[in-house]
């Protein structure tokens, strides 16, 4: 990486940078509401669901083009991880996404053993399902592992349509009901007094969290997503003095973290996503410092 110029750097990965940019402005929102509710721990296990969704998406590849077909691709498409393979592989990855957020929405309702026994639990079975998954499958294991390690710079331009489209309808649903998806998430009681439609606005923040991870994941990778929902809603405690500054502080952490991951990919050569994680960490004793200090 350190053979190309800047400019050069930036206009051969631009598609992967914007990416990285747009994923660390909105994902931090979306990992507020999960603190909010009292589940950050959903921003551990979610996006492995999505990583076993994918994985399993190639296990079962033979099988899906014997009896659903694939369009006008083949298996050898699917099993390249091209473009015209996306939408097959954001299937999977949603509906194991999506799956494990009912799953553990429903468990955490009905009261079965702690909230960290259950992540803990989802988690490691989820890992165990994308290993087992990833090995049935020699292309898939590959792909997936590629996924794991972060590597985000080869985002295509139609990857990116998709994650910013994706990214800006669930900003525009957080910005339009904040008032309303706040106060169900740090207080349902009070929600339910006041007659707010709790059970609609529960299912929209539900649907946000999952569409934000399963694209998030198929596109810039689990451990950036994982990253970014947790550890900028976590700096921001520290620095943050009110509710709006929380999540200013999230999205600012989030993007200044991706840019700093950036410049760090190029400079060291590493792997953009966990530079994007490492980045954002480097906001946490900071935070911490200016939390016990203002006691």
């Amino acid at each position: 990486m350190n053979d190309l110029a800047w400019h050069e750097f930036v206009e051969l990965f631009g598609p992967a940078i914007v990416a990285a940019l747009v994923a660390g402005a909105v994902a931090p929102l979306v990992g507020n509401f999960l603190f909010l509710r009292r589940t950050g721990f959903y921003g551990v296990a979610l996006p492995q669901f999505a990583a076993a969704g994918v994985a399993f998406g190639f296990a079962v590849l033979p099988l899906w083009s014997a009896y659903v077909g694939l369009g006008h691709l083949d298996e050898a498409e699917i099993s390249s991880g091209s473009h015209a393979a996306l939408n097959y592989h954001l299937l999977w990855a949603s509906l194991f996404t999506f799956g494990g957020l009912a799953a553990l929405a429903l468990l955490g309702r009905k009261g079965r053993g702690s909230e960290a026994a259950r992540v803990a639990a989802a988690f490691s079975i989820a890992s165990a399902v994308t290993i087992l998954a990833a090995h049935e499958s020699p292309a898939g294991e590959v792909f997936v592992h590629s996924l794991l390690r972060g590597e985000i710079l080869l985002v295509g331009v139609h990857e990116l349509e998709i994650l910013a489209g994706v990214y800006g309808l669930v900003l525009l649903a957080l910005v339009v009901f904040q008032r309303e998806l706040v106060l169900v998430a740090f207080d349902r009681e009070a929600a339910l007094v006041t007659r707010r439609p709790v059970l609609l606005l529960e299912a929209l923040l539900l649907n946000l969290v999952g569409a934000t991870v399963s694209t998030g994941v198929m596109i810039v990778g689990p451990v950036v997503l994982f990253g970014l929902l947790v550890v900028p809603p976590l700096a921001a405690r520290g620095l943050a003095r009110s509710m709006k500054g929380y999540f200013w502080w999230s999205a600012t952490v989030g993007l200044a973290a991706a840019v700093a991951g950036v410049a760090l990919s190029y400079r060291l050569d590493w792997p953009l996503g966990p530079a994007v994680v490492v980045a954002a960490a480097a906001w946490l004793p900071p935070s911490w410092l200016v939390d016990r200090w203002r006691g």
